[in-house]
């Protein structure tokens, strides 16, 4: 997999950031070029959005080689993630890869912040790439033509599985997921958690312990060493602590340049 001509874009473009791919984000490069789906357990803050997002792009171009004559329309590939705060975080990481690579796709957020007006848009024009949550998902689901909608969906990204997994949200992504897998056989399911005790579950729980998808994926984990410092901050004369937790906002002239 590694001489496939897309993957080396992978390669190519974190050269130009003057960073070097860690081998749990080339395994999932190689794991979803291949058609697995899986589960990816990896810390936060060690990149494991862009070990999904890419293979995700190179698979539009690996099956669209002509994308820039022709750049077929509709949702494919979906995001989801517990925190809606981290909506805008997960699209930054997506749309700076389509426009260093010139690519034709674009990128929605679909969440209880979303205006009328940005729902009813996608109403008419779904992005290639769409971010949402478990909530908004099952809105989704139950809109008229919903099928016409994730019909030519390719991928499913799961993020912070661990937070989901037995809650009743979690449940209702297991029931979208099974929804989604009959609409689009073709799709591949991802799943991204933190360490948890019971990884192997987990990846059951999301794939479907007797599915065709669990006995076509893999689990890929991430062995990094982080270094952590702990920097403590003190006022330099504590009078009063003030009533409404702004302690933080009076050391901010301190904090900021750490």
């Amino acid at each position: 997999m590694k001489n496939d001509p897309s993957f080396t874009i992978a390669e190519d473009w974190f050269r130009k950031q003057s960073w070097t791919p860690f081998p749990f984000q080339r395994k999932t490069w190689e794991a979803y070029l291949e058609g697995k789906n899986g589960l990816l357990n990896a810390p936060t803050g060690s990149g494991k959005t862009y070990a999904l997002w890419f293979p995700i792009v190179l698979d539009y171009i690996k099956e669209n080689p002509d994308y820039r004559e022709k750049h077929p329309k509709g949702l494919k590939a979906v995001w989801i993630t517990p925190l809606r705060a981290l909506s805008q975080e997960i699209r930054q990481s997506a749309e700076r890869i389509i426009e260093d690579l010139d690519l034709p796709l674009t990128v929605g957020i679909r969440t209880g912040d979303t205006s009328t007006r940005e729902r009813n848009a996608q109403r008419k024009s779904m992005p290639d790439l769409l971010i949402t949550t478990p909530e908004s998902m099952q809105l989704l689901l139950a809109s008229k033509g919903y099928h016409k909608t994730f019909r030519d969906c390719r991928a499913i990204v799961v993020d912070e599985w661990h937070e989901l997994l037995g809650t009743k949200r979690g449940v209702q992504m297991e029931l979208a997921l099974s929804r989604l897998k009959s609409l689009s056989p073709q799709m591949r399911i991802w799943g991204i958690s933190a360490t948890i005790g019971n990884l192997e579950q987990a990846r059951q729980v999301l794939l479907g312990p007797e599915s065709e998808a669990y006995r076509n994926s893999v689990m890929i984990r991430a062995s990094l060493n982080k270094k952590i410092r702990v920097i403590s901050i003190i006022p330099e004369e504590i009078e009063t602590f003030p009533w409404r937790g702004h302690l933080g906002l009076r050391l901010l002239d301190r904090i900021i340049p750490i």
